[in-house]
């Protein structure tokens, strides 16, 4: 838990976040129209690759038995009658059910809102390691904390600095030994990150080997203890900085 949490009324600053989240959350015509989308370009693509497969077993059905299955053939008018279809009703089974799992958060925040109040987190770290993704080189911080849990947060300039090839390491994020982060009290999105106190010492950044969906998430404490962090994130072998273990 943070050192300290309160709930308190929230400034202008607060509430004009809290509109904009409001504002930018996709409404229920929104979500049937990237629904529709991503129905037509799914059926559009699975229906491609059925063409391209049975194109290649029709090429080696002609060459190997000398059978004449292509597309402009018998079989394969009706093939494509019955399959082309059936790629449609799976791209709509499958859209539905991707729009659904996204949750609406718009009356979660509507209700912070009207409400006009936020939570106020404070923490306190002792120490900081970082890893960096290999695909942008975004760099993932993890925050040692007094009482021994790690706080996890996600440097997304870094990552946009690497997608537009410039140096993630050059990013303004810097971790320091106490953080106040405002979050909406029912979604527990983040309006305001502060650090200060002492900057955190930061060895050379390790190279994250875990799949992505193993990554802990951001702005939360993990489950994944300190000095595990290599072993479960990088190559077993690396060897953290010597600065990187908490006195």
């Amino acid at each position: 838990m943070p050192t300290l949490v309160t709930q308190r009324r929230a400034t202008d600053e607060e509430l004009d976040c809290l509109a904009n989240m409001l504002r930018d959350a996709p409404t229920s015509f929104q979500r049937f129209k990237q629904g529709v989308e991503n129905a037509v370009v799914l059926w559009a693509v699975t229906s491609l690759c059925f063409v391209v497969i049975w194109s290649v077993i029709a090429w080696v059905a002609d060459k190997v038995a000398g059978v004449q299955c292509g597309l402009s053939s018998p079989v394969g008018v009706w093939a494509v009658i019955v399959v082309v279809p059936l790629c449609g009703i799976f791209a709509a089974i499958s859209s539905v059910r991707w729009v659904r799992s996204w949750k609406d958060y718009r009356p979660l925040i509507q209700a912070d809102l009207d409400a006009g109040k936020v939570r106020e987190e404070r923490y306190a770290f002792t120490a900081a390691k970082r890893f960096q993704e290999p695909e942008h080189g975004g760099l993932l911080y993890f925050l040692h904390t007094g009482e021994g849990k790690v706080f996890t947060m996600f440097d997304s300039e870094s990552q946009d600095l690497g997608i537009y090839e410039q140096d993630p390491l050059t990013s303004s994020f810097r971790p320091r030994s106490e953080l106040v982060m405002v979050r909406s009290p029912n979604t527990g999105f983040v309006i305001r990150q502060t650090f200060s106190g002492e900057p955190l010492e930061l060895g050379p950044p390790l190279e994250i080997e875990a799949n992505p969906r193993d990554w802990p998430e951001s702005e939360t404490y993990c489950d994944i203890p300190w000095a595990d962090l290599e072993s479960r994130l990088g190559s077993e072998s690396t060897t953290p900085p010597a600065d990187a273990v908490p006195s």
